[in-house]
């Protein structure tokens, strides 16, 4: 059997078995694998996947394992790693490992990605990162197979599909062009820079335009031919991110911070053939004005015409337009839209066009709770505070639900407060959660900070006519939602 040098978990092309075994046992813990199928056997639950293509089987699924055992008859296939191996091989000299398995051929390599996909897509796998499932859909576009056709093949993931295939398009792009610094070229075409990293940088849509870079409805680029002045800006981008002036936090990236401003303009003049600032200073890491919902987000061609940031000097917030609450049960106004002062934080309260989704990732299978969250971390919650806190509701019962189906426990047909409930009995030992559950939970008199985000209010707002909030209620309920969500979903 031949192991699959088309495997997404191959950051670097061309390499041939060896060179397989060596990345493997670099990069996906080969030699970890190898002790433990010395120390406690081979056990033949899960049948690899084999295509017989060019006269020989090659694995589908399947590939660590089958790298381990060929890697424990011939430890020189690791490379540097060979003398690490040799020494579990030597503790476990009694053992008994195969020199032939049992696989399951697939009629085809396309008949058998829908089953690759189930594995390494949802949990029961160790599931591929972004990038690796980016490489996996995008591959199989062809003249015969479209988006539309990968959205109904996985409909499980059809949500996030048109993400990926933007994510696919980019690496190809990237990968295919002329590079004057050979360690720049190395740093692109190896797992050093990270596809999630540079996303933050092309879902922005003043960088796109600046680069001039077009994605159709399908995440496909409208050109994948850069001129020159294009060129620039796209190696200016990937040189900040190879020296560690720009990531993920930083400032420039989030299209809320002046900053996101100052670097629209420097790319605008190095695309236009200045030269660049003489330095850079170091990547902000300040997450206060962090943009949430860039990474990871589908939004057909990622443009969004009332999304592309606001104005640089701020402005002032639309108003909540009065009490947040439904009459007699609210216990105040929560205050007007506009400037705040004294004891609240800059990044609190409505002076935020958007929630703080700052480290809040969800990597869960549930594609409906993902695209929920999505919207959630997009809405303008200045515009649409009602729209916002309704969705959060919504959110906070579902991400409830996601987590006990993962515990192999149903809550179809309960409502939030059934599943708060249920939320509060089982972590009643944990402290930390109860604090959070029990400020949901809180009824009778409150202030009209504490009643944010209360399954009160929540339902309040969702059910009587009359109740309204406004961005600063949003925000507050959203300060006491996240950190329960981030615990259940792992996030």
């Amino acid at each position: 059997m031949a192991l699959d040098v088309q495997n997404v978990r191959l950051a670097i092309e061309g390499l041939d078995e060896a060179g397989i075994a060596s990345y493997l046992a670099e990069a996906e813990d080969l030699i970890g694998l190898a002790r433990d199928l010395l120390r406690d056997g081979y056990i033949d639950n899960e049948i690899p996947i084999v295509v017989l293509e060019g006269g020989s089987y090659v694995v589908l699924e399947a590939n660590r394992r089958v790298a381990a055992l060929k890697a424990i008859q011939n430890p020189e296939i690791v490379g540097r790693f060979a003398a690490q191996l040799k020494r579990y091989l030597s503790r476990y000299s009694d053992a008994d490992t195969p020199t032939e398995i049992r696989v399951m051929v697939a009629p085809s390599r396309e008949a058998a990605q829908p089953v690759l996909a189930r594995l390494h897509t949802g949990q029961p796998k160790r599931s591929w990162i972004r990038e690796q499932q980016a490489i996996f859909y995008h591959a199989q576009l062809s003249d015969t197979v479209t988006v539309d056709d990968l959205r109904t093949l996985y409909s499980r993931e059809a949500g996030k599909i048109v993400s990926f295939i933007r994510m696919g398009e980019m690496r190809q792009l990237i990968r295919s062009l002329r590079y004057d610094d050979p360690e720049l070229e190395e740093f692109v075409k190896s797992s050093k820079l990270k596809m999630t990293s540079l996303e933050y940088a092309y879902e922005r849509p003043r960088i796109r335009d600046v680069l001039g870079i077009e994605f159709n409805d399908r995440g496909q680029l409208m050109s994948r031919r850069l001129n020159d002045a294009q060129r620039r800006g796209v190696m200016y981008l990937l040189g900040r991110f190879k020296a560690g002036t720009l990531n993920t936090r930083s400032a420039e990236l989030k299209q809320s911070s002046p900053q996101h401003e100052l670097f629209v303009q420097e790319l605008q003049r190095v695309v236009s053939g200045a030269r660049p600032d003489e330095e850079s200073e170091p990547a902000d890491t300040d997450s206060a004005d962090d943009e949430p919902g860039s990474g990871g987000s589908d939004g057909g061609s990622g443009t969004d015409a009332t999304g592309a940031g606001p104005s640089i000097g701020g402005g002032t917030p639309a108003s909540g337009g009065g009490a947040a609450g439904s009459g007699s049960q609210q216990p105040g106004s929560s205050g007007s839209a506009g400037t705040s002062s004294g004891s609240r934080a800059p990044n609190r309260g409505d002076t935020r066009s958007r929630l703080d989704f700052t480290e809040f990732e969800y990597q869960g299978g549930s594609a409906g709770l993902r695209r929920r969250l999505e919207e959630l971390s997009r809405l303008d919650v200045r515009d649409f505070p009602n729209a916002a806190h309704d969705l959060m509701r919504t959110v906070l019962e579902c991400g409830i639900k996601v987590y006990y189906l993962g515990q192999g426990a149903n809550l179809e047909g309960k409502m939030l407060k059934q599943c708060v409930d249920d939320l509060a009995r089982d972590f009643a030992s944990d402290p930390s959660m109860t604090a959070w559950i029990n400020a949901i939970k809180r009824r009778g008199s409150m202030t009209a900070s504490q009643y944010a985000g209360t399954s009160f209010s929540l339902n309040a707002n969702n059910h009587e006519p009359e109740a309204f909030v406004n961005a600063r209620d949003v925000h507050e309920a959203w300060e006491r939602i996240k950190p329960i969500l981030k615990r259940i979903l792992g996030c």
